[in-house]
């Protein structure tokens, strides 16, 4: 059972990382590196964070992720920086420095999440409703629908999805403010968070890996529970339903994490195990 959430975080998050050989550190981006805005409106990233990134992104002792669950093409137009391990579509595809995965099961299940998506767009008669065709994931944005019309919008939405459920095709899963739909496999957040987290294992097998992961909505829980075992996760906002240690009171504490990683980081750069001379 995870600890009871704080929000003081400072003093284990410093110690964490003067200790590691290695950093990990994994922000959501909506909510969290910018904050949420209503579909179609222009995102504003604080020149803060946007410094704090480019600066932990040349630390020779992090490796630095975002996971969304856009597009790989749209969080690289959102976010051009060289070194960052990008975690697209909540993980199903990642692109950087050490790792290139795409999900082949997920691929496989595209069309599904494509006609689920284009159902969506054409039975669902509510105002300022957003439907996002992402490739390997779709969503169901309705940020800007009237409170009372959403008791009934998402029942529906739900129903007109529900054969292609059963049919194991795509599940759906509730983000912030969204219905996200994604293909029926056995791949969430954590298991991505996991994939890089091994990758450097592998090549740092006798290095301390201090891994630090901020969230902020259900989709982040399996990231936040392999998190517990590995360093430290982060939820923005407090909750009692969470695996997370610590909670940021709103999204603009990031600059508060991001400023401990860029001073408290380790300097030095690793060098990768040499396999051992079979005699």
């Amino acid at each position: 059972m995870p600890p009871k959430l704080t929000n003081n975080y400072t003093s284990e998050t410093r110690n964490q990382i003067k200790q590691a050989d290695l950093v990990i550190l994994i922000c959501g981006y909506d909510g969290i590196l910018v904050p949420h805005v209503q579909p179609g409106d222009e995102i504003h990233m604080a020149e803060t964070v946007h410094e704090h990134l480019e600066k932990i992104s040349q630390i020779p002792s992090v490796r630095l992720g975002v996971i969304s669950g856009r597009s790989l093409l749209d969080m690289q137009t959102q976010l051009p920086m060289p070194g960052i391990h990008y975690f697209c579509n909540h993980g199903l595809e990642i692109q950087g420095p050490d790792l290139n995965f795409h999900h082949s099961g997920a691929e496989q299940l595209r069309p599904a999440v494509h006609e689920a998506a284009n159902t969506l767009r054409i039975q669902l008669r509510v105002d300022r409703i957003v439907v996002e065709d992402r490739g390997l994931s779709a969503a169901l944005n309705y940020r800007a629908v009237m409170e009372n019309q959403i008791s009934s919008l998402l029942p529906k939405a739900r129903n007109l999805l529900a054969s292609l459920v059963r049919e194991r095709k795509i599940r759906i899963e509730e983000g912030r403010r969204t219905l996200e739909i994604l293909p029926a496999i056995d791949w969430d957040r954590g298991k991505a968070v996991r994939m890089l987290h091994q990758t450097y294992r592998a090549l740092y097998p006798d290095r301390k890996i201090v891994l630090l992961y901020v969230g902020d909505d259900a989709m982040d829980e399996p990231a936040f529970k392999f998190s517990l075992e590995t360093g430290i996760p982060y939820r923005v906002t407090q909750t009692r339903q969470t695996d997370a240690r610590y909670y940021l009171k709103m999204q603009t504490e990031i600059s508060r994490v991001l400023k401990l990683v860029r001073e408290h980081a380790p300097a030095r750069e690793l060098e990768p195990a040499r396999e051992r001379m079979v005699l």
